[in-house]
């Protein structure tokens, strides 16, 4: 992997304003760094080519429209899909689940029904599932993970049953990097006639997804977290789903007719897009897809993992710190210390120039799984090196010196 000719594409890692020292940024679980074709492209967009779609005759208007759909192309070859009909674009992952969770209640839940969730899940892909069955009287259905932060496959599909209308698992933990079987899972839901919603969030910027090989009726992610603009994802359904639901949101653009009190709503994806889209999002998120097609994408992975396994050795060296998790060459790996707690850590750290994540991670549920309240995430990109690993191990292992107890 070349990753010095990468780091240079994102202007993020050049001088930073009277900067000794580039900022390490290990946050990418959070959001990721932008390159500058995708900067590029939001200026251009914005400085040559703003209009509105689907609202004027006009060229401007017509080549905005075009542009945009071709962006929905993308998306819709990235992710593998049968046709771009297949992709909503959306505000991001938690839009995304929103959306599918408000047209699946209003479509297919009622009471004594149950919908099954994982301990695994982003608050995303969880709290808008709870909602949905309060409001209809159903069942919300959780899948326990174990106490290491990881899934077993049966957990999920022993809640399942002939009142289940829907199945949502993340593709990986944001927490742990824990990848479960996505494939296994799907595979039993759809012998009970179960859809499932994969939340790819974390999945997409680390390994290559496809909806077609996994087979799962919808997928969620969010362009910030796979290198593009903040403010756009996408909803991936299965066409007869997107066909069959109620939409979400109503008004300008959704509905083929609507006078005399009868309304048509569009089969397209329009039908769920409606008003004015982020249609510089979607020609970003477009540009970032287009950034990381330049790059072997298995050699993204590999060099990720070997990523991961290199910080993992790092610090189970360090006396005090303990590891969390089991994957030992995931680019997502957390960890404690008995010196410090996760928030002070955290803080040291960015004051010495080394941006990691502290808390609960948006994971309430496996925090409680795993007894813990808050711990320290460190999580990989492909412009990350061995050289800030081994800066941050060496951080680390000073403020073990500084505040460890003696003899450790």
């Amino acid at each position: 992997m070349r990753v010095h000719e990468i780091r240079e594409e994102f202007p993020f890692f050049g001088k930073r304003g009277g900067e000794e020292e580039p900022l390490i940024y290990f946050d990418n679980g959070a959001t990721t760094q932008k390159p500058q074709a995708v900067i590029d492209r939001l200026v251009e967009y914005y400085s040559r080519e703003n209009s509105n779609i689907h609202r004027g005759d006009y060229p401007l208007s017509s080549r905005a429209e075009r542009m945009y759909e071709h962006a929905r192309e993308t998306v819709a070859e990235w992710l593998g899909a049968k046709t771009p009909e297949e992709i909503v674009f959306t505000k991001g992952s938690t839009e995304a689940v929103n959306l599918a969770a408000a047209c699946v209640g209003e479509t297919w839940l009622k009471p004594g029904d149950n919908l099954v969730v994982t301990e695994l899940e982003h608050s995303s892909n969880y709290f808008p599932w709870k909602r949905q069955c309060e409001k209809r009287g159903a069942q919300l259905r959780v899948a326990e993970a174990e106490t290491d932060g990881t899934l077993k496959t049966e957990a999920v599909i022993s809640r399942m049953d002939e009142r289940t209308r829907l199945v949502a698992v993340t593709a990986m933990s944001n927490v742990t990097g824990f990848r479960p079987d996505v494939g296994r899972i799907v595979k039993k839901a759809h012998e009970l006639g179960i859809p499932v919603l994969v939340d790819a969030s974390q999945e997409i910027a680390h390994h290559r997804v496809s909806v077609r090989e996994t087979d799962c009726d919808f997928l969620v992610f969010s362009g910030h977290k796979v290198y593009g603009p903040m403010g756009v994802g996408a909803l991936y359904g299965k066409r007869k789903w997107l066909e069959e639901l109620q939409p979400y949101l109503y008004g300008g653009g959704m509905v083929q007719r609507g006078d005399c009190g009868c309304i048509r709503y569009r089969r397209d994806p329009g039908k769920y897009e409606a008003g004015t889209q982020n249609i510089a999002g979607a020609l970003g998120l477009e540009a970032a897809l287009g950034f990381l097609k330049r790059w072997d994408f298995s050699g993204i992975e590999e060099y990720e993992r070997q990523l991961g396994q290199c910080l993992r050795e790092k610090l189970e060296k360090i006396p005090g710190v303990r590891l969390l998790g089991t994957e030992r060459d995931s680019p997502v790996q957390v960890f404690e210390s008995e010196w410090m707690g996760a928030y002070d850590m955290g803080v040291l750290l960015g004051n010495r120039g080394i941006a990691v994540r502290s808390g609960a991670h948006c994971a309430y549920p496996l925090m409680e799984r795993m007894e813990k309240e808050s711990i320290c995430r460190v999580s990989l990109a492909f412009y990350n090196t061995a050289g800030e690993i081994e800066s941050f191990a060496g951080t680390m292992r000073d403020l073990q010196k500084k505040f460890g107890r003696k003899g450790n």
